[in-house]
């Protein structure tokens, strides 16, 4: 039965509004607006106003070939809605997501992947930011040339804010403590990092099986250079439990990865050029506010110099002759104006992230020359620190 001839019964009072709109399963209060239109207007008061005109937002046909052309051109393989963010960032269309999802359907261009049902719950975030950074590294063709390189990353747990991300030709000791260093100098000291169990956190004992189990470890020079600032490393036992760093580097091997090839961006220091002004543009897209305001960084004291604190430290003995060896060279230790010769002394070698040598003996740093190199024998003209 058509909606006209329930409406005209109505009329009629053949039926009552009751029985009228359980006919055409609506409300009273539609049954009578319809009712009134056909008193005005006729069978055409049954119509609605907008049948047959374009919607006002509709978008032009022009508008979705163009968008269309972009993603199967230039932004081919971005998921819906990182394309959604290059249309509105480089190409000055702005579209909401769900009429891109429409487009895409409408075209039968490939939508987001999907996700396997979560096993495990969230923890819940920290409430203030420096409370907790964690840190980890993704090893990947980063730049679509077949080479992979390194990537560390850190993450701040309380704002989802990335406060560094670095490449790095491999991963380890230096590149990690490089990572740090920047936080604490950009941002402070945090409570805690948390990492994993790799060999430049945790040193390994195989043949101690009783220290494994109960967790206690040597200290790494990471783990050294974190007590000397007054912050703690703490080490995940899987990777779920630092699932937000993980989450992170599975959406930059998305999105990064895409832009990267975009700005033609093919070496490490190209890379990292990048990243500077990339990360903060990434972390106004994805950062959240925190329970709290107060931060939990702590500014670095002047008497603790970041350079000597991050840097792999060794002791060793000088040599009757006033030499110490250090990674397959020789260093002649100078005489001090309060000792001749440091023949029987114990000293600290520092080499730092840039990679310069610095020898310290009771706090003095020494002058040190290098005639020599254990790998060759042969005299060399090189001067260290005077």
């Amino acid at each position: 039965m058509t909606h006209h001839t329930v409406i005209e019964r109505l009329i009629r009072k053949h039926i009552t509004e009751v029985e009228a709109a359980e006919l055409l399963k609506k409300s009273v209060r539609q049954v009578r607006r319809m009712k009134q239109n056909v008193l005005v207007s006729g069978i055409t008061g049954l119509i609605h106003g907008n049948t047959g005109k374009t919607p006002w937002n509709k978008r032009p046909h022009d508008v979705i070939d163009q968008i269309v052309t972009l993603y199967e051109t230039k932004y081919t393989g971005f998921n819906c809605l990182h394309f959604r963010d290059m249309l509105a960032q480089h190409e000055r269309i702005t579209i909401t997501r769900e009429s891109l999802r429409t487009i895409f359907i409408a075209h039968d261009l490939p939508r987001k992947k999907r996700h396997t049902k979560r096993r495990f719950e969230r923890r819940e975030r920290k409430p203030q930011a420096g409370m907790l950074i964690q840190q980890d590294t993704s090893i990947h063709d980063w730049f679509s040339c077949g080479t992979k390189c390194s990537l560390v990353g850190a993450i701040d747990d309380a704002t989802n804010e990335v406060v560094c991300a670095r490449f790095f030709s491999s991963d380890g000791t230096l590149p990690n403590m490089t990572a740090m260093k920047m936080v604490i100098e950009e941002k402070g000291i945090p409570v805690a990092f948390y990492v994993d169990q790799a060999s430049h956190f945790r040193t390994t004992r195989y043949e101690s099986i009783h220290v494994q189990l109960k967790g206690t470890y040597d200290e790494t020079q990471i783990g050294r250079a974190l007590e000397e600032i007054g912050s703690t490393l703490i080490l995940a036992r899987s990777p779920q439990a630092k699932g937000r760093i993980e989450r992170l580097f599975e959406t930059l091997q998305d999105r990064l990865i895409k832009e990267l090839q975009l700005a033609g961006v093919t070496t490490i220091d190209q890379g990292n050029l990048f990243l500077n002004s990339w990360i903060p543009m990434f972390n106004k897209r994805f950062m959240v506010t925190p329970a709290s305001t107060i931060l939990s960084y702590r500014t670095l004291p002047n008497h603790l110099p970041p350079d000597l604190i991050f840097s792999i430290q060794e002791n060793r003995l000088v040599r009757s002759d006033n030499t110490l060896s250090f990674e397959g060279k020789i260093y002649l230790v100078s005489a001090a104006k309060t000792r001749i010769s440091f023949a029987k002394a114990t000293v600290t070698v520092h080499q730092l992230i840039t990679g310069d040598i610095r020898i310290f003996y009771k706090g003095q740093e020494l002058a040190y020359t290098m005639p020599w190199t254990n790998s060759l024998g042969s005299k060399q003209d090189i001067i260290g620190r005077e």
